[in-house]
């Protein structure tokens, strides 16, 4: 991990993010020596989003009452179809 004042130029922040993307560096940008900003590449973004996702699906689960229902059965309740729903995002 590599460590930086928010005070680089710009052929600074290139060559950075440069090695974000070829080395998988990981970049703090600091302001008053505490990290402001984090510069990552877009796979390990990918994997935090997955992580807070599923973090976020466990919680749900532990405050559910512990009834599940599936999409088929949300959209017959609804009076619904999954054609309908793909058609009014093509609107």
């Amino acid at each position: 991990m590599i460590t930086v004042n928010q005070n680089l130029n710009n052929n600074d922040l290139l060559a950075l993010v440069k090695k974000v993307e070829t080395e998988g560096e990981r970049i703090i940008i600091e302001t008053e020596n505490k990290g402001k900003v984090a510069i990552i590449n877009y796979a390990d973004l990918q994997q935090l989003e997955d992580a807070r996702d599923c973090a976020e699906l466990r919680q749900a689960i532990a405050e559910s009452s512990g009834e599940f229902y599936t999409l088929d059965q949300v959209l017959a309740e609804r009076g619904l179809t999954l054609e309908d729903i793909m058609s009014e995002e093509d609107e």
